[in-house]
């Protein structure tokens, strides 16, 4: 399917991997509209496009506001959801935005003939790995409740593409990065960086031995627009990742070489972690004596991408790095 031409519209399109996904399309020719409720979203995200664009304030959660914005659509790229939510807090779960939300934009597609739906999942839906590199068939089993309101969305894909004919694909995103990445607490690249620029070391929560799959956006907006081309997938799912994986620690390091600085990467005290309200830090899997311990470790097996979609991610990480380095000095993040 070719892009130029359609008319599409992208829910959170103000976001971080939105804005991006926008910034592409209008390149591309694609007449384009973002629907975002600018929770998380940022106008200034759309600052290069926006007069290319239609803009709509709307929210997931009224049907009847995203069924007036998918009206005259072609295509909808899903990829509205609050910014960090993998907690264990019961009062950030954002339930009605992935399960709710996710359900209207299905309904809307179909009620008004939509050819295709691009969901973003998330590498969450695994929760803990039985062995890496996770293909789409590892078992599912969340490991906190955000994976949980993902795979539901997943699943409303799938069932929208049996029941209603609707060509639906579900994208699992690994621990995407880049510029306008604003969450400085869920990303350990961004807060490494932001810690070196202060002249402070990489603080390292867990062991370091978790492995992270770290993917940079470009190559996350090239695999999302290879599966919108992609005709006739109904209801099927793909990891996109960088298909490499790096431990904490030696990712602390290569930053520290990166930025140039001479400093060493410290552990997190028990104090300096960042707790819910069990006294519970988000991004631990267990404890031990007086050390939590994250066992999860992401690696995407992205063949099914390769074979499929024809995604070949193309942005090694070092060079990644760089940019978002130069993103944060340019735009005085820290």
């Amino acid at each position: 399917m070719q892009l130029e031409g359609k008319r599409v519209l992208i829910t959170g399109g103000a976001g971080f991997i939105g804005s991006h996904i926008c910034e592409r399309l209008v390149r591309d020719g694609v007449d384009v509209t973002v629907f975002d409720n600018f929770s998380t979203g940022k106008m200034e995200n759309l600052r290069a496009v926006k007069n290319k664009i239609t803009i709509i304030k709307g929210d997931i959660r009224d049907f009847k506001a995203v069924s007036d914005a998918i009206r005259g659509h072609d295509i909808v790229i899903h990829e509205a959801f609050p910014y960090g939510v993998a907690t264990r807090s019961l009062k950030k779960q954002f339930i009605e935005e992935g399960a709710l939300g996710t359900f209207n934009i299905l309904r809307a597609s179909v009620e008004h003939n939509v050819q295709k739906v691009i969901y973003a999942s998330t590498v969450a839906v695994y929760g803990i790995q039985k062995y890496i590199p996770l293909d789409e068939d590892h078992p599912k089993d969340p490991f906190l409740p955000y994976g949980a309101t993902k795979y539901v969305g997943e699943l409303y894909c799938s069932t929208f593409a049996k029941v209603y004919d609707l060509d639906t694909v579900s994208l699992r995103y690994f621990n995407v990065y880049g510029p306008r990445y604003a969450t400085f607490d869920h990303s350990a690249i961004v807060h490494f960086l932001e810690r070196v620029l202060e002249n402070k070391p990489p603080l390292i929560y867990g062991d370091g031995n978790q492995m992270r799959d770290y993917t940079y956006i470009d190559d996350i907006v090239d695999g999302t627009l290879l599966a919108a081309k992609k005709e006739k997938i109904f209801g099927d799912v793909f990891n996109l990742g960088s298909g490499q994986g790096i431990r904490i620690i030696d990712l602390a390091r290569k930053i520290i070489e990166i930025s140039g600085k001479k400093l060493e990467p410290v552990f997190a005290k028990l104090n300096e972690y960042r707790y819910t309200d069990k006294g519970i830090p988000c991004g631990v899997t267990r404890k031990v004596g007086d050390i939590f311990v994250d066992d999860r470790s992401y690696v995407a097996d992205i063949t099914k991408a390769r074979k499929v979609l024809g995604y070949k991610p193309k942005t090694k990480l070092e060079d990644g790095i760089k940019k978002t380095l130069e993103w944060m000095k340019e735009t005085k993040k820290v």
